[in-house]
């Protein structure tokens, strides 16, 4: 009876525990004594297991994160590193800036000196010039003050707009000043064919200047193409311009006579000459000794006849002397 009883008791208390999902957890000794049981619901294993499983994903995962936060400190140690290689560029911009100044004043400078160049140039050149220089193209920077509150990228921006002004003022500077290279080299070269020194090194006394004059020998009023320059016989004679002889020997009252074609018009004559160290057809340069001082042809003693033509016109020597 007793036995039916607890088998009922039993079977009663499985059917309710049948009713409740869950587990029991068997705690049995290794010597003799009671054995224990936990009832654990389904909802606990099941949430134990799966906190288990999140805590063994990070656990594995934990060496790759600490190599991917040693690699992004590492570069944001390159990127320190940078920023401190830029802020010590970008302290360098104020000294810049004040160079660009510099420039500036010095691109003024050259445009004026190309204005008063282009002036004189006219000048030489017996051009008609006004009595005031023409203006010259100034150079102007955009207007900024700078001051310590300005960020390092406005001043950065700034930089580069003066540089970019500059750029654009140079190049036109660069080819006015060009230009007025190319004028004055080929001005100076057709100075190498102008009479512009004295005929003798030394000697600078005229005798007898250019126009109407009273022949020394025929006593008549005579056109007197040229200046006499009186010398000791033997002088070397120079040429007053580069050119070609033309005539080198005896013509008349000139005597031994050397004629030399510097072109652009110019010819020159040196009379009475005593002997030449030139002939036709040779190319003499300024400065050259082509004849030395006598007193051949018609003539009252040593001395040079000395000649400047334009246009084969006879014209006063004396202001191509200096």
């Amino acid at each position: 009876m007793s036995d039916n009883l607890i088998c009922a008791i039993l079977s009663k208390r499985q059917s309710k525990i049948k009713k409740k999902k869950g587990y029991y957890l068997m705690i049995v000794p290794n010597k003799k004594g009671e054995t224990c049981s936990l009832y654990i619901p389904y909802l606990i294993f099941v949430s134990f297991f799966l906190i288990l499983g999140v805590n063994c994903y990070f656990l594995f995962r934990y060496p790759f994160r600490i190599s991917e936060i040693w690699k992004l400190e590492h570069h944001i140690y390159s990127l320190r590193q940078i920023i401190a290689q830029q802020d010590k560029e970008l302290r360098r911009l104020d000294p810049c800036l004040k160079t660009t100044q510099e420039i500036e004043a010095k691109l003024n400078l050259a445009n004026r000196f190309i204005v008063d160049m282009e002036w004189e140039y006219n000048r030489l050149r017996n051009r008609k010039t006004s009595g005031d220089r023409k203006e010259y193209r100034e150079v102007y920077l955009p207007g900024y003050q700078l001051s310590s509150a300005d960020q390092d990228l406005t001043k950065l921006e700034v930089l580069n707009r003066n540089l970019e002004y500059l750029e654009e003022e140079i190049s036109f500077t660069s080819q006015s000043l060009d230009s007025l290279l190319a004028k004055y080299k080929a001005y100076d070269r057709q100075m190498d064919f102008t009479p512009t020194i004295w005929p003798l090194a030394r000697e600078r006394q005229i005798s007898s200047g250019f126009g109407y004059r009273r022949h020394p020998i025929y006593k008549e009023i005579i056109y007197h193409q040229g200046i006499d320059i009186p010398t000791r016989i033997g002088t070397p004679v120079r040429a007053t311009a580069e050119g070609k002889v033309t005539i080198a020997g005896v013509r008349g009252g000139y005597g031994l006579l050397v004629e030399i074609d510097h072109g652009y018009g110019y010819r020159t004559r040196y009379g009475h000459n005593s002997r030449l160290a030139v002939k036709v057809g040779q190319w003499v340069k300024k400065g050259q000794i082509i004849a030395y001082a006598g007193s051949t042809g018609t003539s009252t003693g040593p001395h040079v006849h000395y000649e400047v033509r334009v246009n084969n016109v006879p014209v006063n020597p004396v202001p191509y002397l200096n």
